[in-house]
């Protein structure tokens, strides 16, 4: 029996690169060591200090963004501190009057907080506590509906830290 095993060829463990397969993100490596990256996972792990926030895996801030196009009607979205510890800001630009609606909602797509006001051309500010909820990550739909044309719609991911 040791002879035949003496006789096999060697045999290795499966690799996988990249590790990750996202349609945003990719991988590079610096000083040797490999880094990879994905836009839209929304099951991480965030610790910080008060100096560093780090997250856990392969997620970690970038500053491009993705070519999707910004409806007219709704434009300049901001969403900010993000992540936040007790209350986030909604800022954004509209052309028209309309009905402006925002829904945060847990992972497993339950709606948490939810509210809709009159809003008038211009720059509008929103603002709602997230104080009581749990350190999670959530997500943010924000909905426009002016008195004349389409609606437009935008999803955020927002982070909650204590």
């Amino acid at each position: 029996m040791l002879a035949t095993l003496a006789g096999a060829p060697m045999v290795r463990g499966q690799s996988i690169t990249p590790s990750i397969i996202n349609n945003m993100g990719g991988s590079g490596t610096i000083a040797g060591n490999t880094y990879e990256w994905s836009v839209g996972e929304i099951m991480v792990s965030t610790f910080s200090a008060p100096s560093v926030i780090v997250t856990q895996g392969v997620l970690q801030p970038m500053s491009s963004t993705s070519d999707v196009p910004m409806s007219p009607v709704l434009s300049g979205i901001n969403v900010f501190p993000n992540p936040a510890s007790s209350a986030v800001n909604i800022q954004f630009n509209t052309q028209q009057e309309g009905t402006f609606t925002y829904r945060l909602m847990d992972v497993a797509g339950r709606v948490i907080l939810e509210n809709s006001s009159t809003v008038q051309p211009g720059t509008v500010t929103k603002q709602f506590d997230i104080s009581k909820l749990a350190n999670a990550n959530y997500m943010l739909q924000v909905f426009l509906r002016p008195q004349d044309g389409p609606e437009a719609t935008n999803t955020f991911k927002v982070q909650k830290l204590n």
